[in-house]
């Protein structure tokens, strides 16, 4: 995430990246430009790089080995939301899955020096002495794609929730002074909240009704936003003041909706002294109860994206959240 901060008001606004084609950059470009990058983007003590892919072959962009000898498969999207993100990087795993150590062994020498091992080099690196039969037991799949792909994104996040080790290394660009262009890359990174890069102070809690009754009867008649347990109650500090927070009940839809206060509240869960600072929650003001609920169809209607409403809470787009909320007083759902 990149801030920008008024040097006079010390006020902080977060900074949109963009796709790559404003820039006239298209998959092959901006693969280039990280391969000039290798050394930053894989820190020595990570990973040791085995191949680039070659124009023309079915390869992957990247691979690589860690320290257990996890063989690290890698696919680069820069074209945002296509349907192909997640299927090539699967079609490479079906393909390079089955390698022996000798074909990493094949594969590490050609992209380096020849006359030493991956063995060795491992070795040295790691200061660990993995048996060649223990090189690539296990497969790592990275998918890297722009911040604003919430599509691929998405998907990521289901085939992760199917067991597989599937991971998103998320690249934002930005416009920089002159000639350049900023580039952010958050490596290394297991989970995700898909919708991070495009939330603007819009969001959806989930009120915990399939967990507790207790949890959502709370939530409506005591105006706020709550969220309960590690690692689930730390969402609620990223709520800001003024942010619009919507109620949503599982099964039935938005429920109502409030502006956060922006002060953050850690007490004992549900007053239960043997759950100390278990709940987070901040202050609903301006809150409306919604009749009838936004369900789940109009929602994803009004804004155009599929979101998954089983999360707890998650960022909606700044233009969806004012459509939703026009749609609501427009159609007497909420006064003005």
């Amino acid at each position: 995430m990149l801030l920008s901060i008024d040097k006079t008001t010390h006020l902080t606004i977060k900074k949109t990246g963009s796709q790559l084609k404003k820039y006239d950059l298209d998959e092959r470009s901006l693969q280039d430009i990280l391969f000039k990058s290798l050394d930053r983007l894989f820190p020595d003590d990570e990973l040791i790089l085995l191949m680039q892919s070659r124009h023309w072959q079915e390869e992957p962009d990247l691979m690589a080995i860690d320290k257990n000898g996890q063989l690290f498969i890698f696919e680069l999207k820069a074209w945002e939301s296509h349907p192909s993100n997640l299927l090539q990087v699967l079609r490479y795993a079906q393909i390079f899955g089955p390698s022996k150590y000798a074909d990493l062994d094949n594969w590490y020498k050609m992209a380096t020096d020849p006359s030493q091992s991956l063995k060795t080099a491992h070795n040295a690196k790691f200061a660990t002495n993995v048996d060649e039969e223990a090189f690539n037991k296990k497969q790592v799949l990275v998918v890297i794609t722009n911040g604003l792909d919430f599509k691929t994104r998405e998907s990521i996040q289901y085939w992760r929730s199917c067991g597989l080790d599937i991971r998103p290394w998320v690249y934002r660009v930005y416009d920089g002074p002159s000639n350049e262009i900023l580039l952010e890359m958050s490596a290394f990174r297991v989970d995700d909240n898909p919708y991070e890069d495009i939330a603007e102070g819009y969001y959806i809690l989930n009120t915990n009704i399939s967990n507790d009754q207790i949890d959502h009867d709370d939530m409506l008649v005591n105006h706020k936003a709550a969220a309960y347990f590690d690692p689930w109650k730390y969402k609620i500090e990223r709520l800001s003041k003024g942010d619009f927070v919507y109620l949503y009940q599982s099964r039935v839809g938005i429920v109502a909706m409030g502006k956060a206060d922006g002060k953050l509240v850690k007490t004992s869960y549900q007053g239960n002294l043997s759950h100390p600072n278990e709940e987070y929650y901040m202050k609903l003001l301006d809150f409306h109860k919604i009749n009838p609920p936004l369900t789940a169809a109009e929602i994803k209607r009004i804004t155009g994206i599929d979101y998954v409403f089983m999360q707890t809470m998650f960022g909606l787009h700044a233009t969806g959240g004012k459509d939703m909320r026009k749609f609501m007083v427009d159609n007497g759902r909420i006064s003005a």
